[in-house]
């Protein structure tokens, strides 16, 4: 074998190991989508703080409302235990970016709101969102969550 046709045959071999599979791209997307789903499932409808704070980053950061807020802000947010509060969340992804550890995701959430103690959160309501997950191990965390709500122009 000559030296260019082993430094050639070297290098496909080197490349196509170090390119991620089509199936890697497509598990680390489904599992972006699911941190999405199971961190306002949790904040929402589990309530549980401890279990909120496995799925963000240490530095995590929520941007809402014109206001930055770290994990505890974001926590003194959490509906009560036991209060009246329900909400149902579907979810339409937009764009779903992995670059190594690194996720990007933008998606419109649908929410589904009762609140027997505060009426006028009842009804419909969407929020734009756009996040940054972290591959931590084996898991992605999310580092950041910028939410925006959409108001529906009135006819």
């Amino acid at each position: 074998m000559k030296r260019r046709e082993f430094i050639a045959g070297t290098g496909l071999l080197l490349g196509a190991t170090c390119v991620p599979s089509a199936s890697a791209a497509t598990d680390d997307s489904a599992a972006v989508k699911q941190v999405v789903r199971d961190v306002h499932s949790v904040f929402y409808a589990d309530r549980n703080k401890q279990k909120y704070r496995s799925l963000l980053t240490e530095d995590y950061l929520l941007l809402e409302k014109g206001k930055i807020l770290d994990v505890e802000g974001d926590l003194a947010l959490m509906p009560a235990l036991g209060s009246d509060y329900k909400r149902t969340d579907t979810f339409d992804f937009r764009t779903i970016n992995v670059q190594g550890d690194m996720a990007y995701v933008v998606y419109i959430v649908e929410s589904k709101i009762t609140n027997k103690k505060n009426v006028s959160q009842n009804g419909e309501w969407q929020w734009l969102e756009s996040a940054i997950l972290r591959r931590s191990g084996k898991r992605w965390l999310m580092a950041l969550l910028h939410s925006t709500q959409i108001t529906k122009a009135r006819a």
